[in-house]
């Protein structure tokens, strides 16, 4: 009776785990091609700004001479350089051996794709300018390749959508592993081991289990911030379900019929406006929407997770007024979530060693994608060479 109880009980166990094993092995084949690009292309976009630096110290490095100039002056260079072009979106340096970063499509919609303008911020001289979705290896362009792979392969919505989905498969298949992990819960320590001197498939499997246990944590946190980045109004909507998040306030503000390239507030009108409201904040970046008709300001703020200007400032492209002044991590739970995610992703959020570990767990990821290929391989050569061998006896 008590024998009959115990079976009755393991025996659902005994049907589930080929499920998951099932699952495992054919969600990884579909997924692997897709998070080893991912994870390759993330290690090197961790070092985006230190990479593209040394690839293009032409655009990228300057000598320093103080004090640098107004930004009406070095802006001004560059809408004279490209008149037929329009300002959308500033980055001011970082250090101070480093150019200013200037967006610039064209005004009329359709022209022509949007330049990167480079200049020096204490001369006003144009250092020069590259596309920014070329797809080329060339130095001048690798980095920019390397970040648009990493984003969506260069291949638009469509594929955003679809890496999302993998994202969101990826977040349940992290369950399953960690199931499978331990099959036998008393030995667990040995899930977390590699049999180096093994050798062979032992290794190989070892690496895989071991490596994808260690790794767990960050690997689970790429997959749930990759659903943020793919499906971002999905994911909000979702955390906004269990705690209220705010929205951005330039998402709030009407959208214009017509767009407007010229406000009467200039950039550097705006850059002056959010660097006198209260606690005058340095700013890392400012952006323009002429559909909106307004400028969205980052600003360094003490309660920055990362080394990114969190504070948002909206100033007015008519009045100059400032519409909103909120810090991105303030607010509800879900605010705080939401706010994570890219300091997470990027590893910038515990500054250089967080980096380190977002780059060296890209490493890992690509090499779990491997593993997993070769432990499948291996099965099916030996459930082909089993199957072979009976349709021999059968004859």
């Amino acid at each position: 009776m008590r024998s009959s109880l115990i079976s009755s009980i393991r025996r659902p166990g005994f049907r589930v785990r080929p499920l998951l094993v099932f699952w495992h092995r054919w969600f990884g084949l579909f997924a692997a091609l897709w998070l080893a690009l991912m994870a390759i292309t993330g290690s090197a976009v961790v070092y985006y700004e230190e990479l593209d630096s040394w690839l293009n110290p032409d655009l990228r490095q300057v000598e320093v001479i103080t004090p640098a100039l107004p930004p009406e002056t070095w802006l001004g260079a560059a809408k004279a350089e490209y008149p037929d072009r329009f300002i959308r979106f500033v980055d001011l340096p970082d250090a101070p051996d480093k150019s200013v970063r200037i967006a610039m499509p064209y005004v009329e919609e359709g022209k022509g794709d949007e330049i990167e303008v480079y200049v020096d911020p204490y001369t006003a001289k144009v250092l020069g300018y590259r596309a920014h979705d070329v797809m080329s290896l060339q130095p001048r362009y690798l980095m920019n390749f390397l970040y648009g792979l990493h984003l969506d392969l260069h291949l638009g919505d469509a594929m955003f959508w679809f890496l999302g989905l993998v994202a969101f498969l990826w977040i349940f298949d992290h369950l399953v592993s960690l199931v499978l992990s331990f099959p036998v819960l008393r030995k667990w320590l040995a899930s977390f081991r590699v049999r180096w001197r093994s050798g062979g498939h032992k290794m190989t499997f070892d690496l895989h289990r071991a490596g994808g246990l260690w790794f767990f944590p960050v690997t689970l946190m790429f997959a749930v911030s990759a659903v943020y980045f793919n499906w971002y109004t999905f994911f909000v909507s979702s955390v906004n379900a269990v705690s209220p998040v705010t929205q951005r306030a330039i998402f709030t503000l009407p959208t214009r019929e017509t767009p407007d390239f010229g406000p009467p507030v200039s950039f550097a009108d705006a850059l002056a406006e959010a660097g006198a409201v209260e606690g005058r904040p340095g700013i890392d970046m400012a952006s323009y929407n002429p559909w909106k008709g307004v400028y969205e300001l980052r600003a360094y703020d003490p309660r920055d997770i990362d080394n990114y200007g969190r504070r948002m400032i909206v100033v007015d492209g008519e009045s100059g007024s400032v519409l909103s002044d909120r810090h991105s991590a303030e607010g509800s739970a879900g605010d705080v979530f939401i706010a994570w995610q890219y300091p997470l992703h990027s590893g910038k959020a515990f500054g250089g060693v967080g980096r380190a570990i977002i780059f060296v767990s890209g490493i890992a990821l690509f090499m779990l994608c491997v593993t997993g290929i070769l432990i499948w391989w291996r099965k099916f050569k030996a459930r082909a060479k089993r199957r072979k061998t009976l349709r021999t006896l059968s004859v």
